[in-house]
């Protein structure tokens, strides 16, 4: 089934064609408390009649009046007949539906016009309906309600919210909304805005955990002849209901430019979201992930359904181990996180020793690159990586990132940018990267900021086995200026000196960050005469000038040490290299969940920068030139 072919296939089902228009006519509530998330927590005056009715302009098909509360409007039987007055429009409301238990009020409510009463009933349960409700008591008031609406004759809806503590009731809900003689029912995902955001651990249910009641809840429903859409989730969070998903563009939410109205989108629309899981058709078949989930608790459940599912035939029986045991390397799979995954495993016979099997392994690259998210020192807009962070990350996120990139078995990890080093805690989050399961941890970058850290604490980085600093000029006076930092080469210098010094098996070295060709020749003289530490190490900068120029300077060394790794980076047709030398590394981008801009390959890192032109037959195949690099003429 392509991306488009589940959408709206059942009647009931909101589709961008015939949209469903929802006009937020109230903020506020009937009652203090609750802790749902169609309630402002401190609601504007309502927005007036004018307002409301500039906004229906246009409007056709569904119309429903909801908040907050509708039913607080005084005027709202006003509201209600404007509306059905309208050509081509079906007139309804979205109620906590505590008005309407009388019956003369819902009699009174269609004959102004209004067809669609949907409730909004957290759960059949009465405890928690008014739990979540903040008022005790109600939920007879709402059967009354029921009651009253279907003996007028209007079309009765429900509005259940898929929450924590009452997900596990959603067959009965649904059951219950068949049996009150309920036409449809919306499964609606709770989002964390309102007043929902200050309880959202409480109320908003984990994806990994909903699939199986939501589907069930779904099917009891569809057998039971009613119409049934699932509003907000994820594709990947409801394969199983697909079909019955409100896709991307299905619901129309309206909101007055009345006052402070205006500003209120964020919290009343649907939330924000961020790409969604690897396997992720996009829109309209699915939005993607919910950035408020995102936030609260991580893309771990989004991210595990890009994990391809395999047949993993015969598997050899689990063994037993005496002493420790470490999990095996996910090897480019995400954390299995839902209960489908688990009832299909714990069907299996054995796991061999790997709680994962069934997900397909993805190739994982030799090195990883994880940046510490801070303000870079360097003054240089593209060298310092701008623009950056405007303040140091904290360490908890860095902590995170490094243990998920140790568990996937990757032999070697460089932390590697601008700013990384300048962290303030960078020493700690150094230390704790050697304490991983890593065969190498690498570092690289703008040094000087560490320059400050004793040798007590450089001590405390056993385990570190590479440490290069990038130098942007051969001399002390034009490397400062590049930093913005007086003094900023010598300390770098002397810092990698002690380093060596104190921590056992630590390399050291530096590496020419090349802006001007004119810089190659002093650069090749420092390596050769000891002022410069490790061996001569060339890459180029985002900009630059000559790659004519630098291949004629190059040249000039005659064949050594420098000249090889000048050669690394220039393209083969300039300069002819031999083939004992081996082309630069391309740059890398950070790994982990980070924002794009942050990810992108650093204009201090060690590796790169290069554009990706290899794909014309008649220029070099990929492995013999590094590429061209971005920025320079040829």
């Amino acid at each position: 089934m392509n991306a488009d072919a589940g959408l709206a296939l059942h009647r009931g089902v909101p589709s961008p064609d015939s949209p469903e228009i929802r006009v937020v006519v109230h903020g506020g509530q009937r009652f203090d408390g609750g802790l749902l998330d169609h309630v402002l927590p401190e609601p504007p005056t309502p927005p007036s009649i004018d307002a409301v009715r500039a906004v229906l302009d246009g409007a056709r098909g569904t119309v429903l009046l909801t908040g907050g509360e509708p039913t607080l409007r005084p005027d709202l039987p006003r509201l209600v007949r404007e509306l059905a007055e309208r050509d081509g429009v079906r007139a309804g409301l979205i109620t906590d539906g505590l008005a309407l238990a009388a019956p003369k009020v819902a009699g009174m409510l269609r004959d102004l016009g209004l067809g669609i009463v949907r409730i909004r009933l957290a759960c059949a349960h009465p405890d928690a309906h008014e739990w979540l409700f903040g008022q005790p008591g109600t939920f007879k008031r709402v059967v009354r309600a029921i009651k009253a609406v279907t003996d007028a004759g209007l079309r009765l809806e429900f509005d259940v919210p898929v929450t924590r503590p009452t997900r596990p009731f959603l067959p009965e809900t649904v059951e219950f909304a068949s049996r009150v003689g309920a036409s449809r029912v919306f499964l609606r995902r709770v989002s964390a805005r309102g007043i929902t955001r200050e309880h959202d651990v409480t109320v908003v249910d984990r994806l990994g955990l909903l699939q199986a009641d939501v589907e069930r809840a779904v099917q009891r429903g569809a057998r039971d002849g009613l119409e049934l859409a699932v509003e907000g989730f994820p594709r990947c969070a409801v394969p199983g209901v697909a079909a019955w998903l409100v896709p991307v563009g299905g619901v129309d939410v309206r909101i007055p430019r009345d006052g402070a109205w205006r500003f209120l989108g964020p919290e009343l629309r649907d939330a924000p979201t961020e790409a969604g899981c690897a396997r992720c058709p996009g829109p309209p078949a699915c939005a993607g992930a919910p950035e408020d989930y995102v936030r609260r608790f991580g893309r771990a459940e989004i991210d595990s359904e890009g994990n391809r599912m395999v047949a993993v035939g015969s598997l050899p029986p689990t063994p037993r181990h005496d002493g420790s045991v470490y999990p095996p390397p996910r090897e480019g799979r995400a954390p299995a996180s839902r209960v489908a995954y688990v009832r299909k495993a714990a069907a299996m016979p054995a796991l061999g020793d790997d709680p994962m099997i069934l997900f397909g392994k993805e190739p994982m690259p030799p090195s990883l690159r994880v940046v510490f998210l801070a303000p870079a020192r360097v003054a240089d807009p593209l060298l310092g990586d701008r623009p950056g962070p405007e303040a140091p990350e904290p360490t908890r996120g860095v902590r995170i990132r490094l243990v998920q990139a140790a568990q996937h078995g990757v032999p070697r990890l460089r932390i590697a940018s601008a700013g990384s080093l300048a962290h303030p805690d960078a020493a700690e989050l150094l230390r704790e990267a050697v304490r991983l399961q890593f065969a190498q941890v690498e570092a690289a970058g703008e040094l000087s900021a560490m320059a400050a850290l004793g040798d007590l604490k450089l001590r405390r980085l056993r385990g570190l086995t590479r440490l290069d600093a990038a130098l942007y000029a051969p001399d002390a006076a034009s490397h400062d200026a590049v930093v913005g930092v007086p003094g900023a080469f010598d300390a770098t210098l002397d810092l990698l000196d002690r380093a060596a010094s104190v921590i056992p098996g630590l390399s050291v070295g530096a590496y020419a960050v090349l802006r001007d060709p004119a810089h190659i020749e002093a650069f090749a003289a420092g390596w050769a005469d000891g002022s410069l530490p490790g061996d001569p190490w060339f890459r180029l900068a985002p900009t630059g000038g000559s790659l004519r120029a630098a291949a004629e300077i190059a040249r000039s060394l005659g064949d050594g040490p420098a000249f090889d790794a000048l050669a690394a980076v220039l393209p083969v047709a300039l300069l002819d290299r031999g083939d004992h030398v081996v082309p630069a590394s391309a740059a890398q981008r950070a790994w982990g969940g980070i924002p794009a801009s942050f990810a992108a390959p650093s204009g201090s890192d060690c590796y790169g920068c290069y554009a990706d032109r290899l794909a014309d037959p008649h220029r070099p195949r990929p492995g013999t030139c590094p590429g061209y690099a971005e920025g320079w003429n040829a």
